[in-house]
C-alpha cells in the first residue's frame, strides 16, 4: 500500500505512539535510511487493516494508540555504544491525580527519553513518588481513611495514568518514599551524618502552623504572614528542634555553582542568594547564669572580623531573639546573663537593643557584638550603659600586648591562626544569612527520626542493623496534626542500644525534602538490601544529565539535593559533588480563570457568558476578570488529564504541551490554539 503526503493530515515523530508516515515503497518494502540504502519490510500504522484512512478522526487516533502502547512499552532497545544518559523528572506527591503540569513535566523528560535511546545511549528514565507528606494525614481526618491506605490508592491511580498517557518510564526502578525499603536509608542517610557531626538539637523560635500544628520553614510563610497550605496566622513557637549543619557546607556549595553548566539561568542566581556571600563565620559563644557559675545555654553569633571577639565588650539581641525568652529578666533593656569570651575567657553582658533588628525581612533575628574598638557607635553605647573595655589594637593596628599566641599579629594573621586555632567554637566560612536545615516536624506521615532519648545516655542513633525505624499504621486519626507519635505508648517505649535500660524514641518526623534529598540515587540501585545504593552505581550512573521541574522547587529542594550530593561525595560515594549536569526549569501550565469583580469568587467557564462583547457571570450579569493563569483547583481553572486525552488523544495532548511554546515558557491550555494544531 502507497500513499501521497497529501493524504497524510498530521505527522508525530518524537512522539511515539502516533507514527503516521507515507512509506516510500517498491513492491512492498521501505527503503532504510541506513547508510547501504537497503530495502526493508514496509510497516505503517494501519497494517492492522490494511486501509488508509482518509480522515484522522479520535477514533482512529484512539485505535493506533491503543495498538502501538503495549508494543512500544515492550520495545528492548540495543544497549547504546554513546555512554549513559540519565534523564529525570522531578518526582510527584501522590495527591490523587496527575494534572497537566505533570503531563507537561513528563512528555519533555519522555521526549528526550526516546531521543536519546534512537541515538544510541543507555538510558535512565525512572519514575517513584514523594509519598510522606502533611496532606495523607490530614485526609486521614477528612476522608476517614487510614494515611497508607490513602497514599497506596493514589499512587496506583497515577502510576495508571501516567501509563495511560504512553510516558515510558522504567518501572521496575519505582521508589516511593513513605516504603520502609525506602526510608531504611534516609534513616541510615541520617546516621550518617550524625555520625559526621552534622547533626544537632536545639531550642529555636519557629514557624508554627497552628491549624496544622506543624513547623514550617520561612519559605512557606506567605508576605502576609500565613501558611502555604493552611492559610493560618503563622506563630513565633520555641522548640526543641533537628537541626542539619548544611553551614558547613556553604562555601563549597557556593563555590560548586562556577562550576554548573549554562543552562541553569537565574537558578544560580537563586542559589547564590540563598546561600548568600561569604563573608565571616559563627562564633558559638557560652550563656552563663548571672552569677557567673556554669554555662545554661549557647547563642551563635555571626562576625565577619574575628580578631575583634578580643575586644568584645557586650551582645546585643533583638526583642524577638530567642535569647529572650529564655533569659527573661525584670530589666527590659538587659538579660540576666552573661557570655563567655571564648578566646579571652572573660564575661560580658547582653542587652536587648531594638536597633540590632538590621536584616531583611523573612529572616530571624540576630545577635551582634558589641567592638568599642573598631565601631563608634559601640563605643557611646559602651559608655551610655556603663560598659569598660580595653583596646586590642596597637597605634599601628597590630594586636596588643597581653592576648597570648595573638600579640604583634596583623588583623588578617590574626583571623587566619584564630580559625586554625578554634575550630571548636568557629564554623566554617559562611554568610550571614545562611542557616541549617531544620529537618523536625511534629507531623505523623513521615520519615522517623532513628534517635531514642535515654535518662542516662542521652540522645543515642539507633543501630543500623536495626533500621528501619518503622512508622506505626495508624488505622484512624480523630485530630489534625500534634505529635500523634507521641501518643503511640507501644512505640514510643523502647530500649536504649548503649544501655540496654528504657528509653524513649523520638517522636518528631523528618522533613520531607530529606526524603527527595537523594532519591536520584536509590533509583540507580532500587532493590539493594545491603546499603542505599552501591558505588560501583553511582560511578555508572551520575550525576543525572538532564534534570526537569518546577522552578518553585529551585530553592530549598535543589540546595538540600545539592548538600547531600557534596557529602556524599567527601564520602566517597559519588564521582562528583554536583548531583545534577543540564537543568531544566519548565514553564506553568496555564488556563484562563474567571473572577467575579463583585465578589471576588473564582467561576468555571461554563459559569460565564458573553454579553454585548463583555465576559458576564451567568445569572448575575457581573463583570468578569479575566486572567490567563497557572492551574489550580482554587481558581477553577485547571483540567483532568483524562479528560483531555478522551477529547484529542494521548499524542495531541502531548504534542500540545510541546509544540510552539519553549520548555522554560509557560504554556497556555487554549483551545482555539488547540484546534488550530491538530
Amino acid at each position: 500500500m502507497s500513499a501521497t503526503a497529501s493524504q497524510v493530515q498530521v505527522t508525530m515523530v518524537v512522539l511515539p505512539l502516533l507514527i503516521i508516515k507515507p512509506p516510500l515503497t517498491r513492491a512492498g518494502f521501505l527503503l532504510s535510511k541506513s547508510r547501504d540504502c537497503r530495502w526493508i519490510p514496509a510497516r505503517t500504522a494501519f497494517n492492522q487493516t490494511g486501509i488508509w484512512e482518509p480522515k484522522l478522526t479520535l477514533q482512529v487516533k484512539q485505535d493506533l494508540e491503543a495498538y502501538w502502547k503495549p508494543i512500544l512499552h515492550n520495545v528492548k532497545h540495543r544497549q547504546g555504544s554513546r555512554g549513559k544518559y540519565y534523564v529525570l523528572s522531578m518526582f510527584p506527591y501522590p495527591s490523587g491525580k496527575l494534572h497537566l503540569g505533570h503531563v507537561r513535566v513528563y512528555a519533555i523528560s519522555d521526549s528526550m527519553a526516546r531521543m536519546r535511546k534512537l541515538q544510541g545511549y543507555e538510558v535512565i528514565h525512572p519514575m517513584g513518588w514523594d509519598a510522606f507528606g502533611l496532606p495523607a494525614e490530614n485526609a486521614a481526618v477528612e476522608k476517614g481513611m487510614p494515611a497508607h491506605v490513602w497514599t497506596e490508592s493514589n499512587i496506583t491511580h497515577m502510576r495508571q495514568q501516567l501509563i495511560n498517557m504512553g510516558f515510558d518510564f522504567d518501572w521496575d526502578r519505582e521508589v516511593r518514599t513513605c516504603d520502609p525499603a525506602y526510608y531504611r536509608w534516609t534513616q541510615h542517610l541520617f546516621l550518617q551524618l550524625w555520625d559526621a557531626g552534622l547533626v544537632y538539637q536545639k531550642e529555636a523560635f519557629v514557624n508554627w502552623d497552628p491549624v496544622d500544628q506543624t513547623v514550617l520553614a520561612n519559605e512557606q510563610v506567605d508576605e502576609n504572614g500565613r501558611s502555604w497550605r493552611s492559610g493560618a496566622v503563622v506563630e513565633k513557637k520555641l522548640l526543641k528542634q533537628w537541626f542539619i549543619k548544611t553551614s558547613e557546607y556553604a562555601a563549597a556549595l557556593q563555590e560548586g555553582l562556577a562550576t554548573v553548566p549554562s543552562n541553569w539561568f537565574d537558578v544560580v542566581d537563586l542559589q547564590r542568594n540563598w546561600i548568600g556571600e561569604i563573608t565571616g563565620h559563627r562564633v558559638k559563644i557560652e550563656v552563663w547564669d548571672a552569677q557567673r557559675t556554669k554555662a545554661v545555654d549557647t547563642v551563635s553569633v555571626f562576625t565577619d572580623n574575628l580578631p575583634g571577639l578580643l575586644g568584645t565588650a557586650f551582645l546585643t539581641v533583638p526583642p524577638d531573639h530567642e535569647m529572650c525568652a529564655k533569659h527573661r529578666s525584670e530589666n527590659a533593656q538587659s538579660l540576666d546573663v552573661a557570655c563567655r569570651n571564648p578566646l579571652t575567657g572573660e564575661f560580658f553582658p547582653v542587652f536587648v537593643v531594638e536597633e540590632t533588628q538590621r536584616r531583611t525581612v523573612g529572616l530571624d533575628p540576630e545577635a551582634r557584638f558589641g567592638v568599642p574598638n573598631l565601631n563608634e557607635a559601640d563605643a557611646d553605647f559602651a559608655a551610655s550603659h556603663s560598659v569598660t573595655w580595653r583596646s586590642f589594637l596597637t597605634a599601628d593596628g597590630l594586636i596588643a600586648k597581653g592576648f597570648v599566641g595573638l600579640s604583634g599579629m596583623s588583623m588578617s594573621a590574626a583571623a587566619a591562626k584564630i580559625v586554625a586555632d578554634g575550630k571548636e567554637f568557629i564554623s566554617t566560612p559562611i554568610s550571614s544569612k545562611c542557616k541549617d536545615w531544620l529537618i523536625s516536624r511534629q507531623r505523623y506521615w513521615g520519615t522517623p527520626i532513628p534517635l531514642v532519648h535515654c535518662a542516662g545516655c542521652g540522645h543515642v542513633p539507633v543501630a543500623a542493623e536495626d533500621l528501619p525505624v518503622k512508622l506505626p499504621l495508624l488505622e484512624s486519626i480523630s485530630s489534625r496534626g500534634g505529635s500523634l507519635l507521641a501518643q503511640q505508648v507501644d512505640w514510643v517505649n523502647t530500649v536504649c542500644p548503649k544501655c540496654n535500660g528504657p528509653a524513649k524514641r523520638e517522636t518528631d518526623t523528618m522533613d520531607t525534602f530529606v526524603d527527595s534529598s537523594w532519591y536520584f540515587l536509590r533509583y540507580l540501585d532500587p532493590k539493594n538490601e545491603s546499603v542505599p545504593f552501591s558505588r560501583e552505581a553511582a560511578m555508572a550512573g551520575m550525576p543525572v544529565d538532564l534534570y526537569i521541574g518546577g522552578k518553585e522547587h529551585a530553592l530549598m529542594h535543589l540546595f538540600y539535593a545539592r548538600f547531600i550530593g557534596y557529602f556524599l561525595h567527601r564520602q566517597g560515594l559519588l564521582p562528583q559533588p554536583e548531583p545534577f549536569d543540564h537543568l531544566l526549569s519548565q514553564g506553568f501550565v496555564q488556563g484562563k480563570s474567571y473572577q467575579d469583580k463583585v465578589t471576588g469568587r473564582y467561576l468555571t467557564a461554563s459559569e460565564v457568558e458573553i454579553v454585548g462583547g463583555k465576559t458576564v457571570g451567568k445569572g448575575t450579569g457581573n463583570e468578569i476578570v479575566e486572567e490567563w493563569e497557572k492551574m489550580s483547583k482554587s481558581k477553577m481553572n485547571g483540567l483532568d488529564p483524562d479528560d483531555a486525552v478522551a477529547e484529542y488523544g494521548i499524542d495531541a495532548t502531548r504534542l500540545f504541551m510541546l509544540g510552539n511554546v519553549a520548555p522554560r515558557s509557560h504554556r497556555r491550555w487554549d483551545p482555539f490554539r488547540k484546534s488550530s494544531l491538530f
